[in-house]
């Protein structure tokens, strides 16, 4: 599924896409590798959107500084630089074709019976 123009995305850059009900964001590392995830912090579901920053390969949410890298993987840097494990977060495969950044959007969870 097309998300986002991919030069509307620059290196460092953090975009927002919403798809049916997902809210989701659109990212690039320091380096320029894209990266489509959830939108919404585990920790206090803040929006990666509105309140993220890309720290060279990761996303950082600066409301209490839980990072996620490309896989999802949550950590937190504590005060005497140890990384401790947090909630990871759900990131969708993607890919750039034709100037637009793709991404393959899991169809949702059926309601439990």
């Amino acid at each position: 599924m097309e998300l986002v123009d991919a030069a509307a995305v620059a290196p460092g850059q953090i975009v927002d896409a919403v798809v049916g009900e997902q809210d989701l964001v659109v990212w690039r590392s320091a380096a320029g590798e894209a990266c489509v995830m959830e939108a919404r912090c585990p920790h206090e579901w803040s929006h990666l959107g509105a309140e993220g920053v890309v720290d060279g390969d990761e996303i950082v949410c600066t409301a209490h500084f839980w990072r996620f890298d490309g896989d999802g993987t949550g950590t937190k840097v504590n005060v005497k630089g140890r990384r401790d494990a947090k909630a990871d977060i759900a990131v969708f495969e993607c890919r750039e074709n034709a100037g637009r950044i793709e991404a393959w959007l899991a169809p949702p969870e059926p309601p439990a019976p």
